[in-house]
């Protein structure tokens, strides 16, 4: 499944509204700015909300995050979940994103059988 980024931003970007009601409302921009950086890094929606308590946790009042501080605190609750994993696990977890893997490129190759087939660039 395709992760919606700019959507996992905006809920990302409430949850810190959330701790800071100064912050102000976040833009369409905004969250497609954050969005951006969540993906490079293939982050998860709970990895990123666990993130903002984690950094919210980490600092006093008036803090305001940038989305390196969530990327960084994601990223590490997600390598540190992955460090704590059984063999069981990790192979499971493995299997998972290889059998995501081909069933995107099967579909890929769905896409371009039917757009040669109907002379249409894919």
């Amino acid at each position: 499944m395709t992760k919606n980024y700019p959507q996992m931003a905006a809920i990302v970007l409430a949850k810190c509204a959330a701790y800071d009601p100064y912050l102000t409302e976040p833009t369409e921009e905004t969250a497609r700015a954050w969005a951006e950086q969540f993906e490079f890094y293939g982050l998860d929606l709970n990895d990123l909300l666990a993130s903002v308590t984690k950094v919210y946790s980490q600092h006093g009042s008036g803090y305001r995050p940038l989305p390196k501080d969530l990327t960084d605190a994601a990223r590490e609750i997600r390598r540190d979940r992955c460090e704590r994993e059984s063999a069981a696990e990790r192979e499971a977890r493995e299997q998972r994103r290889d059998a995501e893997l081909e069933n995107r490129n099967r579909l890929a190759g769905i896409v371009t059988e039917l757009s040669e087939s109907r002379g249409v660039d894919a």
